[in-house]
Parts: C-alpha cells; structure tokens; sequence
C-alpha cells in the first residue's frame, strides 16, 4: 500500500460491552462505536501494535481498539485548519526532527501562541490511548503532509506502535478522496448496526432507538459538514504576524544566550 487509507472494523453489537451495571445496561450510538482502526499511510500502518505492546499489554490485538467516533470527532475537528494551505517556509520544516517554529521554553507563550498554535490546530492526539500517537495534517496547495510521533517505550527502547514516528506526503485531493470514502463507509456500516440494533431489541440492555435513529442522522450531518472545510475553506491565518513573531522570536533568543 503506498497512499493513504483509514481502515476500520466495528464489532458486531452483540459483542459490545454496555455501559452501567445490572440491572442498568445501556448502549448508545458512541458505543456501538466500538471497534478496530489502522491508517494506512504509504508503506507503513499507524494504530498498528508492535510486538512490544502484545508483551506489555498482554494481548495479541493487531490494532487499536476503541470507540471510533473518538476519533473521527478529534480528526474531523481539524479539518477548518487543514482545508487552509501554509505557507512553503513552514511546510518544508515539517517532518524534521527539529524546527524553528516549536514551542520553547525562552518564550512566553501568551505573546508568541499564535507562533505554534498553526501547527497545533492541525494536530490531534490519541490521549485516550495508553502512547497513543500525536498525528498532524498540514497542506500546502496540491500536497499535504501526515506527521505523527509516540514517544511511549514500557521498556526504554522499543515503541508498543509498529511506525512510531514519521511524515508521509501525498497529494491533498487523495487525501480529501480517502477522508470522504472512510466517511461514507463508516456511516454505512452504523446504518447497518443501528438496523441490527433495532430488529433485535436485545433484552436486560436500554437503547432508545428513536434517539439512536436521531444521532445518527445528526451525526453524519456534522461529519459532512467539516469535510466541506476542507474543500471551501474560509479560515484565513494571518501569515504575516506569524513569521514576525519568528522574527522577534529569534532576536529573544539570542538576546538571551
């Protein structure tokens, strides 16, 4: 596999565990939710659990094992930022191990925030996950670029991810392409639990099913509507104040060395 491509499975809803306790079970839609995501980007896998981690977690699980909507609310949450093209100067930096346009400790950050907040309204984390990845998007005109990076190690050395860190660049309208075919193929796979939900009226467990319906509905409604950002944005970064505050930054910097 050599693009970029969100993979998922949902369990079956009468392998989901429900929420409370008996006699008070119930589920949801976030929790019909459940189920395995992987990212394919270029040759290598990202929510793909290392040896390391079937060790530390005492597990063989392949892939990471969630809530889905977890993430396509963290993810889809930055697309008005990453619908919007960055300049050459910062899309060049990315993907280094070091940059000039990360936080430091030599600056205040209520005066330089608009300086890094660029790149971190195109970041989303995986703090629901024990060493889940930091992963970022960043466009610049007809390309973008996917950097991501766990630091997590259980025994110092070896990372429980498979691809740890690293950038992956391919061409904005595939990515725009993969985005809306997850979409659509996540929205058809819970238009098929909600129907398996409501035919079998599963028995010691609450499910509104005309909420159910209802959130469904709205839900997809709202994922939609932040991938139109990426393809009619109207965010408008003030590029300017940005790279002055790299100037003033760097004259902070070495006043104080």
């Amino acid at each position: 596999m050599n693009g970029f491509k969100i993979n998922f499975r949902l369990k079956d809803f009468d392998n989901i565990i429900p929420f409370g306790e008996k006699p008070n079970l119930s589920l949801h839609w976030f929790g019909l939710t459940d189920g395995l995501l992987w990212i394919d980007v270029g040759t290598q896998t990202l929510y793909e659990y290392s040896d390391s981690a079937k060790k530390y977690f005492k597990s063989d699980q392949r892939y990471n094992e969630y809530y889905l909507s977890r993430f396509m609310e963290d993810f889809f949450a930055t697309f008005e930022q990453v619908g919007e093209s960055i300049p050459k100067e910062l899309y060049d930096c990315l993907g280094r191990d070091e940059h000039p346009f990360k936080e430091s400790d030599e600056l205040d950050f209520d005066e330089y925030c608009e300086l890094f907040e660029w790149r971190e309204d195109r970041t989303f984390d995986s703090a629901h996950l024990t060493g889940g990845p930091t992963i970022g998007c960043f466009r610049h005109g007809e390309s973008i670029k996917i950097v991501w990076e766990s630091d997590f190690a259980p025994d110092g050395k070896n990372s429980i991810w498979t691809a740890p860190k690293g950038c992956f660049e391919t061409s904005y309208d595939e990515f725009v392409l993969s985005v809306k075919k997850f979409c659509d193929e996540f929205f058809a796979a819970m238009n098929r639990q909600v129907e398996n939900v409501s035919n079998a009226k599963p028995k010691g467990v609450f499910i509104d099913l005309d909420l159910l319906a209802k959130e469904n509905a709205e839900r997809k409604a709202e994922f939609l509507r932040c991938i139109s950002f990426l393809e009619n944005n109207a965010s408008v970064t003030d590029w300017n104040k940005i790279f002055s505050l790299y100037a003033k930054s760097n004259e902070t910097k070495k006043y104080s060395e």
